[in-house]
């Protein structure tokens, strides 16, 4: 069997098309989405029909979250004052653009799916067990184990860092798709990958989308320009994206 895995894609509608027509170029038999699928990107409301009409199932993220609660912040962990009033100036953003609707869907969204397909069990997450928040990556090696032993799955499917890994947790293979919708490494690619179940490969992706049209989207809404400016970049920090503008 082989499952499309995707997480991450904040309302960016352009990045999302193309990766959908990469998976259904793949044949893949499933998707799943590992959150945040809002906030950021200047598409919330359709982003969320198109997953919804691909079928597509998807656990919370810390943005999902805060939209459909009317939270004030996305994450329990501040960063600096500038980056700070970007997100919260987005999420208020989307929290104003999105239709009562879109907002009871993405509250009903669990915190955690698992699935037995094709034999293996596997286990669909934003972050860790208790918070939606959790940076989880393979430098946070002894944090990825525990997750692993507390799950006791074949594989476990994370978001919210952005960053594409695989990683081998005891018997636990653990797998990050990176983001579609807002990379941070500084490659403004979109990135997804593939599971093979039957030997539990897995292929990391990134494909190229319209980053442009979805950066001026963004500009034309209403939200901070210095969020154009993060998704044209691909980087995660206001001040990062003033450096790379300086150069």
């Amino acid at each position: 069997m082989k499952i499309g895995l995707i997480s991450d894609i904040h309302g960016n509608l352009h990045a999302l098309e193309a990766v959908l027509k990469a998976l259904g170029g793949e044949a893949v038999d499933l998707t799943l989405c590992a959150g945040d699928l809002v906030v950021y990107g200047a598409h919330p409301a359709e982003t969320l029909k198109l997953l919804r009409d691909s079928g597509i199932p998807s656990v919370a993220g810390n943005y999902d979250h805060a939209v459909a609660f009317g939270l004030e912040a996305a994450s329990s962990k501040p960063s600096s004052p500038a980056n700070e009033a970007l997100k919260r100036a987005a999420l208020r953003w989307t929290q104003t653009a999105l239709p009562k609707g879109c907002k009871r869907y993405l509250a009903g969204l669990p915190w955690r799916m698992d699935y037995q397909l094709d034999g293996r069990q596997i286990t669909l997450l934003h972050a860790g067990l208790e918070a939606l928040d959790e940076f989880l990556t393979p430098q946070s090696a002894d944090e990825l184990h525990t997750l692993a032993l507390r799950l006791g799955a074949e594989v476990a499917v994370l978001g919210h860092t952005h960053l594409p890994f695989t990683f081998l947790a005891g018997d636990t293979l653990i797998i990050n798709p990176g983001a579609v919708g807002r990379s941070l490494d500084g490659d403004t690619r979109a990135s997804f990958a593939i599971l093979e179940t039957e030997n539990l490969s897995v292929q990391h992706l990134r494909i190229e989308y319209d980053v442009e049209r979805a950066a001026q989207a963004i500009a034309g809404s209403g939200m901070p320009g210095e969020i154009a400016e993060m998704v044209r970049r691909g980087l995660r920090r206001v001040e990062e994206t003033y450096a790379a503008a300086e150069r």
